[in-house]
């Protein structure tokens, strides 16, 4: 999954993994990272190692579409026990937004039973995001309301 040194870490492409790996199977929690963030090793180092460790998978939503993502999450979650996922991105990309939406879509529609968590990376800082958040910033409407 996700290979720890002196360097840092080096997580496996999320369209590369069989659903059912057992490495996914026996950490039951995953952290997904937009593969930009390999600029930031130790935060993914961190993050990977919480709680015991985590699963660490990456994906560029520039490359992969965000419903291929999806769907390969969403079957990860289901063939391999995931109870929690983490999401963590840079801040600001139109791209890597989308992992965040396509977590909380899973959950809403085929897995409410797990734990999401999100988090992005602003200028090195890490800042974690409420699903209520990645909820409204895919309404423009209620961010022009709240701005008003």
């Amino acid at each position: 999954m996700v290979i720890v040194n002196e360097e840092g870490c080096e997580p496996n492409h999320l369209m590369r993994i069989n659903v059912g790996d057992q490495r996914l199977r026996s950490k039951g929690r995953l952290l997904l990272i937009g593969s930009c963030m390999d600029r930031y090793p130790d935060i993914i180092k961190e993050f990977s190692e919480r709680d015991g460790g985590q699963a660490v998978l990456h994906v560029c939503l520039e490359e992969t579409h965000a419903n291929q993502a999806g769907f390969k999450i969403g079957s990860i979650v289901k063939y391999s026990g995931i109870k929690e996922v983490t999401v963590l991105t840079v801040d600001g990309s139109p791209h890597c937004v989308q992992l965040h939406y396509s977590i909380e879509d899973i959950k809403r529609h085929f897995a409410p039973e797990i734990t999401t968590h999100h988090y992005v990376v602003e200028k090195g800082q890490v800042y974690e995001v409420s699903d209520k958040a990645v909820k409204h910033s895919r309404h423009l409407s209620k961010i022009q309301k709240m701005l008003e």
